[in-house]
């Protein structure tokens, strides 16, 4: 057997393969895989070790049906966001650079009447010089589009649900990074989920925001 027989993985079983096919056709939307990481960094900062599951059935197979396909594209979607890239063709896996920064919380005093400007400390800067297309979530309630139009023209909102709208634009990165600055117009809770990719990484932050008179 060569070398290269052993550090091969095996080609993927091929009920696991129309999982995969299926699960692409469904298309989720951009808000939706954006939730989907959210939830994984939730799972993933508050797991206790799980119970060790029972040993299968010795004659247990692959069953086709609808609902595996759709868990198996569940799992592979949380593969591919923890930074996994599948090969459908048997070759090995390869490792995307992917960082998710802990939660950061900052303070902002605003005036009685109108807004107030807080600028979240963001690590754009660590991308290579160029540029990194930003999505950015925020509270619906800060109508983001229409008020940071001016200071990011590439903005677009991309969807809405619930009470959370989903941005996204493009932003200098390296050396050229600029900071990223949110209005806010009334005392709360704000939080915001920042993700910023280049050709050779990702990162993935977080800020919650309290602001009081």
């Amino acid at each position: 057997m060569s070398k290269d027989d052993e550090t091969k993985l095996p080609p993927l079983p091929e009920e696991a393969r129309f999982a995969i096919q299926a699960f692409r056709a469904e298309r989720p939307s951009t808000q939706a895989r954006f939730r989907i990481h959210a939830a994984l960094e939730a799972a993933e900062a508050g797991r206790s070790v799980p119970p060790r599951p029972a040993p299968p059935p010795k004659h247990a197979g692959w069953r086709a049906s609808a609902g595996l396909r759709v868990a198996m594209g569940a799992v592979l979607t949380g593969a591919l966001m923890l930074g996994v890239t599948v090969n459908l063709d048997g070759g090995d896996s390869q490792l995307i650079s992917h960082e998710s920064l802990p939660a950061r919380h900052l303070s902002v005093q605003i005036p009685e009447e109108g807004f107030g400007w807080v600028e979240l400390p963001w690590n754009i800067g660590n991308h290579p010089e160029g540029t990194a297309v930003v999505h950015m979530e925020t509270p619906a309630e800060m109508n983001f589009h229409e008020h940071h139009a001016e200071h990011l023209p590439a903005l677009q909102l991309v969807s809405c649900e619930a009470d959370r709208c989903l941005h996204q634009f493009n932003a200098p990165s390296g050396s050229a990074a600029q900071p990223l600055r949110v209005r806010i117009h009334k005392p709360g809770r704000y939080e915001f989920r920042v993700s910023h990719a280049s050709d050779e990484r990702q990162i993935n932050e977080r800020f919650v925001v309290d602001a009081g008179h």
